[in-house]
């Protein structure tokens, strides 16, 4: 069966700008941050995170997001910075951990 991935429907909204915006952002972390958990944890090559629907010019687009595990540090390092400027301490806890597992020397 396959797994259902996280929709997000934002309307005429510029897909960009939502990307970019405290409310997109406040969306995307943490589902981001969990499957990047899933990632290091099952040391899965890529997991599709998220799909952000809009309606462009008349048509509907979706953007893709996803978790790699060549690239999970820097998923990591954007969550970070988000946590830390939303204070979401709990978060960056659990980001310190992974990043730690992550940089053990016989992890890859």
């Amino acid at each position: 069966m396959e797994e259902k991935v996280f929709t997000a429907y934002i309307g005429d909204t510029d897909p960009q700008e939502w990307f970019q915006s405290c409310e997109g952002k406040a969306v995307l972390m943490p589902v981001l941050f969990k499957v990047s958990e899933e990632v290091i944890e099952d040391k899965i090559e890529e997991k599709h995170a998220a799909r952000i629907e809009a309606q462009i010019r008349g048509k509907m687009k979706a953007f893709d997001f996803f978790v790699t595990f060549n690239a999970v540090d820097d998923t990591l390092n954007k969550i970070m910075k988000w946590a830390l400027q939303e204070e979401e301490y709990e978060m960056c806890s659990k980001i310190k951990k992974l990043q730690e597992k992550t940089n053990e020397e016989d992890y890859f």
